[in-house]
């Protein structure tokens, strides 16, 4: 599995946001910063795990974001769900030959294996396993 740059970064958002006491917003800016990342980017992450209800957001001087549930409910599966879709197993082989019909079925049966051990590892992990003291 090859997790994407956006996906490890969001997942890192939410370990900044973890680590916060309960209830505390933090801003956009503050978390690129931690990050490393440009504030643009850091704002195009957080509005897809809002949009995701992972993070709540609040508009204003006292604003920001902070997580929506507790940090040891949120897995990294469905962190990358939220940034990248669902995980699961793809074969892009179109128009087979007949005779290679069983080939083709094997592997469509190893892609599905190979997600669902995916999933099953991804949902194991959670924000709370990643929180990043600010």
């Amino acid at each position: 599995m090859k997790l994407s740059k956006t996906s490890a970064q969001a997942a890192l958002a939410l370990g900044v946001l973890a680590a916060q006491p309960e209830g505390q917003y933090l801003q956009a800016r503050f978390i690129a910063e931690k990050l490393n990342i440009p504030t643009v980017s850091a704002l195009k992450i957080l509005q897809s795990l809002t949009r995701g209800h992972l993070i709540e957001s609040q508009l204003g001087r006292s604003g920001g974001y902070r997580m929506a549930c507790p940090a040891n409910e949120v897995s990294l599966l469905r962190i990358v769900e939220a940034i990248d879709g669902p995980v699961r197993g793809q074969m892009r082989i179109d128009g087979a030959p007949a005779g290679v019909a069983q080939g083709v079925e094997c592997l469509r049966v190893a892609c599905d294996s190979a997600a669902h051990a995916l999933r099953d590892q991804l949902q194991r992990t959670t924000v709370a396993d990643l929180a990043i003291a600010a």
